[in-house]
């Protein structure tokens, strides 16, 4: 078995020394070119800054305790789903990217490094409370301070990066009408991807109310459950793998020199070799304050027995090397000068089976980033 582990361990890492080595030689490549770049009628060097706001695929999956489901039927503070809806991640991430790309003087070859960041965050507080209670005697109405209730409180965070080396080479100058351009390009893509939530979610679906004779006279005493789960996650992926791209750019008016408005478009794909983490924890506790003539805790003014019942508890931690293809894919439009270039457009970029989003048992989840982008170039 040892043996077997130690096979394994040698070909990870020699697959992430030759990873690496193919990371250093874009580099070299990189450097190399920008050292032997000249003057010339187009930049050397573009520069592009900008930023997205994207949806995102794949989030951590909701905790689900007994006491949110099996009541039959729905409690009204149970109502519009309030545990799950309150456990949603954000709907939106925001983040900056940047690339920088050289390509050499009388040369079709470009050599790109380029960096995408992006972060979600929900904070939630969703609180549905049906009318206190009230016990009619026959001659006059009692009102407790009790009712039923349903309670969430979430606080999630996720954040994501995609760094990219590449070398490419454009192919089909002018096949897509003047001045369009066709580039295919191989490298290295890295990914790297975390989630934490933290979850308290309570509940009291109902309260009993009953009249009780006491020495002291007819009384009407309440009783009910309160169940509380506390549960927490921290989730990752971190993967190092090839990657192909084809970007390719149709000028629609204008020309290179006054300015011209171009569409452009392009696929990649990347085949990632990484570690994927899941950490989980959920405790589940339930207390019944039942109607009792004996004398017990004072609550609420009155003698009741407040009686703890059956708690949960569970755990999870799992971590194992996976393999997790990648697609994605633009498209927009551009403004272009000879040193500045304005960019609009919508990108999508998924990870399959990237999150193992599992609670107790292990789940792996496709990760997905996809919307609008913009961003500036300034030619060197």
């Amino acid at each position: 078995m040892s043996e077997l582990t130690n096979s394994r361990n040698d070909r990870a890492i020699i697959r992430t020394q030759l990873l690496a080595t193919a990371s250093a030689f874009v580099l070299m490549s990189c450097i190399s070119a920008t050292a032997s770049a000249a003057d010339s009628d187009r930049p050397a060097v573009w520069i592009e800054l900008g930023g997205q706001i994207e949806s995102v695929q794949g989030a951590t999956s909701p905790f689900v305790a007994p006491f949110m489901t099996a009541i039959t039927p729905t409690p009204g503070p149970y109502k519009d789903d309030i545990f799950n809806a309150g456990q949603k991640a954000a709907s939106l991430a925001t983040g900056l990217e940047g690339e920088i790309s050289f390509q050499p003087e009388d040369s079709n070859w470009i050599f790109s490094a380029g960096i995408r960041y992006g972060r979600s965050h929900a904070n939630r507080h969703i609180h549905q409370q049906s009318p206190a209670i009230t016990f009619q005697y026959t001659n006059r109405t009692r009102h407790f301070y009790v009712a039923p209730f349903a309670d969430t409180k979430v606080k999630y965070d996720e954040t994501h990066a995609v760094l990219d080396f590449s070398a490419g080479k454009d192919v089909g100058l002018g096949a897509f009408g003047r001045n369009g351009t066709s580039t295919f390009s191989v490298g290295v893509r890295f990914a790297q991807f975390s989630e934490k939530s933290n979850v308290t979610a309570s509940g009291r679906p109902s309260v009993y109310i009953k009249g009780i004779h006491e020495p002291s006279g007819y009384h009407a005493r309440y009783s009910f459950y309160n169940y509380t789960m506390f549960a927490r996650a921290a989730r990752s992926f971190h993967g190092i793998g090839p990657s192909l791209s084809w970007n390719a750019s149709a000028a629609l008016l204008g020309n290179r020199n006054a300015g011209e408005l171009t569409f452009d478009w392009g696929i990649n794909g990347a085949v990632l070799f990484g570690r994927q983490k899941a950490k989980t924890s959920h405790t589940t506790q339930a207390y019944h304050l039942p109607i009792t003539q004996r004398y017990g805790g004072i609550y609420d003014g009155y003698y009741y027995t407040r009686v703890p019942q059956k708690s949960h508890h569970g755990s999870r931690v799992s971590s194992r090397t996976v393999t997790v293809p990648n697609l994605g894919g633009f498209a927009g439009v551009s403004v272009k000068y000879p040193n500045v270039k304005v960019s609009l457009g919508y990108r999508a970029d998924f990870f399959f089976g990237a999150m193992d989003t599992g609670i107790d048992t292990a789940k792996r989840t496709t990760t997905g980033f996809y919307g609008p982008y913009a961003n500036v170039g300034i030619g060197l």
